[in-house]
């Protein structure tokens, strides 16, 4: 089963309204690639005893404060911050920042598979 996220609403700008960026043109065969969004609320820290105690209603505290931008992530890539929404009765996000470029390609192996240092 695919899945297929769809833009409610955006910003386009009158300068690339109806065609794509020349840039991006480049990568149309792999347009249809899928790639998994997540859209993360906060991560936490806990001790497994505390984890082996969770019950249905447990409330698990965060540490972002309501109203902050979330992060956005593509196959784990940093994309930006969103913020969060109900439309519809549904949640969903709004882009609110994207990152520049990608990441270093060295520096993102190195984040996945740290390199012991030698002492």
């Amino acid at each position: 089963m695919s899945t297929e996220l769809a833009v409610i609403a955006g910003d386009r700008r009158a300068s690339n309204a109806g065609s794509p960026l020349p840039a991006l043109e480049s990568f149309r065969p792999l347009h249809d690639v899928p790639l998994t969004i997540c859209a993360e609320l906060d991560r936490s820290d806990i001790p497994v005893r505390s984890l082996l105690a969770l019950n249905v209603g447990s409330v698990l505290p965060l540490s972002r404060p309501a109203g902050e931008n979330i992060s956005l992530y593509a196959e784990n890539v940093l994309l930006g911050t969103a913020e969060i929404l109900v439309i519809h009765s549904a949640l969903a996000v709004r882009i609110a920042e994207l990152r520049d470029k990608a990441p270093d390609t060295e520096d993102a192996a190195a984040e996945i598979n740290p390199v012991p240092s030698a002492t």
